[in-house]
This record gives C-alpha cells, sequence and structure tokens, in this order.
C-alpha cells in the first residue's frame, strides 16, 4: 500500500457510501438527517447490495465467479450513488433540501464538554493507533482474511479452500455471509492487498463508524440533557478498552478482530438496529405528521446487512426485533406495529429458507 492508494480508499469507503446514503433521507425525519446517519445508511445499502449481486454470482457461475460480480456491482454501486446525488440535487432545487437538518457550525460547548469530547477523542485515537500498530492475528483469519485473498487472487468466490488452496465443493456454511467478497472487492477496486485491507485500513473505518452509532443511542437516551453525551461516549470507549475480560466479548471482537463478519455483525450491526428501534417506537408513539416509513427501511436494510456479515446475526436481530415489537404494540395497543416489524424481518425469513435448502436440499 502506497499514498497513491489512498483517494482511491477514500472514494470507494467514504465518498461513495455517502451518495448512496442520500437516497432513504427524503423518508426519514429531519432531526435524524445527519451526516454520519448519511454515512451509515450508505453502508446498509451498499453491503445488501453486494450480497443481493454476489449470492446469485456464487450459485450460478460456476468458473471465474468474480469477475461478474465485480462487474455488475461496480455498475449497481455507481448508479446508486449517483442516484441519490441526483435526488439531492433534485429535492435542493425544490426547495426541499434533503440534508436541510445537517449544521456544520461547531455547537457552543462549555468548558466541561469540550474536556469531554477531547477526551473522548484521545481514547478513539488510542484505539485506533493501537489497531494499527498492535494488529492481532487470530485463528479466524485463516478463514475471512484468507477467503478475501483467495476471492481476489483466483476470481472465484467459495469454491478453494482457504486453509489449503486446494478445490471442494461450494462451501455452503460460508457462501451466504459474503463480508470477505466485498472486502476483495474493495481490495480489487482499490489495488490495496486485502490483508492490509483487513488489518491496518478498515478498522479506521469500522471504528468510527461504530462510534457514530453510539452517538446516536447516547443522543436519544439523553436527548434532554445533551451536556452528558461526552461522558456517555467517554464511558462507552473505557467500556471497549476495557471490556477484553475473555476472546468471546463484544469488545474483544471489536478492537482486535474489527475486520471480520462476526465482529462487524456484534458492534455495528445490533448496535445499529437498537438504535433504529429507538427512533421508530419514538416516532411511532409521537408527532404523526413525520412518518417512521424511512426508519422502518433502513431497519429492513440493517437485517440484511446482518446477513452479509454472518448467519448467526440474522437470526439474533429477528428475535431482537420481535421481541421489542411486540412488547411496544401492547404498550401502545398497535397492532400496525407488530406487522412493520415482521415485514422488516421478511430478508432474515428468505435468508434463513435459502441457507437451508442450500444445506439440506430441502
Amino acid at each position: 500500500m502506497t499514498l497513491l492508494n489512498i483517494p482511491g480508499l477514500l472514494l470507494w469507503l467514504v465518498l461513495i457510501p455517502l451518495c448512496i446514503g442520500l437516497l432513504p433521507m427524503q423518508w426519514i425525519p429531519r432531526e435524524q438527517r445527519r451526516g454520519g446517519v448519511v454515512l451509515i445508511a450508505g453502508y446498509l445499502i451498499m453491503l445488501p447490495l453486494c450480497w443481493l449481486v454476489a449470492v446469485p454470482c456464487i450459485l450460478f457461475v460456476k468458473y471465474y465467479s468474480f469477475i461478474p460480480m465485480v462487474r455488475i456491482y461496480t455498475v449497481v454501486v455507481l448508479a446508486a450513488a449517483a442516484l441519490g446525488v441526483f435526488l439531492a440535487v433534485r429535492a435542493q432545487r425544490r426547495g426541499r433540501p434533503i440534508l436541510q437538518g445537517i449544521s456544520f457550525s461547531i455547537p457552543r460547548l462549555s468548558w466541561e464538554e469540550r474536556i469531554g469530547w477531547l477526551v473522548f477523542l484521545g481514547l478513539v485515537g488510542l484505539q485506533l493507533y493501537k489497531s494499527f500498530t498492535l494488529a492481532s492475528f487470530d485463528g479466524d483469519d485463516a478463514e475471512y482474511v484468507a477467503q478475501s485473498l483467495v476471492t481476489e487472487e483466483s476470481d472465484t468466490m467459495y469454491l478453494i479452500r482457504p486453509y489449503t488452496g486446494g478445490t471442494t465443493a461450494l462451501d455452503i456454511r460460508h457462501s451466504l455471509a459474503v463480508l470477505p467478497v466485498w472486502i476483495a472487492y474493495i481490495g480489487r477496486m482499490t489495488g490495496v492487498h486485502t490483508t492490509i485491507l483487513s488489518h491496518s485500513v478498515l478498522p479506521f473505518l469500522l471504528i468510527p463508524l461504530t462510534y457514530l452509532v453510539y452517538g446516536g443511542i447516547g443522543r436519544h437516551l439523553l436527548k434532554k440533557k445533551k451536556k452528558y453525551l461526552p461522558g456517555f461516549m467517554v464511558l462507552m470507549a473505557l467500556l471497549q478498552i476495557f471490556g477484553n475480560v475473555s476472546i468471546y466479548t463484544g469488545e474483544t471482537f471489536f478492537l482486535t478482530r474489527t475486520w471480520q463478519g462476526k465482529a462487524v455483525a456484534v458492534s455495528f450491526v445490533i448496535p445499529m438496529t437498537i438504535l433504529l428501534l429507538l427512533w421508530i417506537f419514538d416516532r411511532e408513539e409521537g408527532e404523526k405528521e413525520s412518518p417512521a416509513m424511512g426508519l422502518w427501511m433502513l431497519l429492513c436494510l440493517a437485517n440484511m446487512t446482518a446477513g452479509v456479515c454472518t448467519s448467526m446475526s440474522v437470526f439474533l436481530n429477528a428475535v431482537m426485533i420481535g421481541t421489542a415489537a411486540f412488547w411496544m404494540m401492547a404498550a401502545d395497543r398497535k397492532l400496525s406495529i407488530l406487522v412493520k416489524a415482521g415485514a422488516a424481518c421478511i430478508p432474515n425469513a428468505v435468508y434463513m429458507l435459502l441457507y437451508l435448502f442450500l444445506r439440506t436440499g430441502v
């Protein structure tokens, strides 16, 4: 990796997801339209698009399936980014700017809040520094990282054993969780080796992206006491740093396996699902003139993103959403909440049925 690769990384990991994230903004309540939400929405669309393109190529293209996947996915992603920009420009010309709620000015903060934010930024900087200089290697990398490398080098997907390099039948267990394929795609488009991309680049994206989600949760929970938000973020950062009490905690995965599908699911997808549920239920029982339909759409995309990461999170997300929707329905006596939650979980059901069919043939 050289300095010449940085513009490509910024293009594919920041600029294009930001453009794609503009797509659902017009259906999202104005108070949620922030720059960080746009970036998060971009990944909630970009990763499911990868699944929709990659899985058919895996199942129906026998040889060199990665080549058509790259070509089709590039067209789809660039079209989605162009559509997002088009919708934003059109809304601006019609006097209904999509990003009207986003403020780029620095709000007035007390000295306590400034100190809190500086401490938080220092803790995040420390995590990024340690993630880069003390890159962790574990047994799962022989599957995740090697799968990305094999995909890019051989132009096949899940037909070569990452442990030995020998050919094999289609790996059904891992073939529906296509995050390694997405990493291989980013490596192909940027010219960065997939191992370097996983261990040294993606933490600089996924760690801040996760804290954007935590910031949204804190902002929602502390909506009337926002002066405590810096303290909340410092607490979250400290929990991540000192949460390595075993190799199985989410904090351990967050900082030492940042690039793996399980880590992305537990650190990003599940917290984002919780944040969307908070927003949705707040809108459902609140103002009627600001519908939550756009948030339900993002929840459906979060479920699809869970499938990109790991099949386990597909089931966990569905259970969490169903439980939360049931209690909200009982509290507000609105059956429509449960119906919408069920509709948002349709991708989960499709994913599990497809997985069952591929494993058993039933």
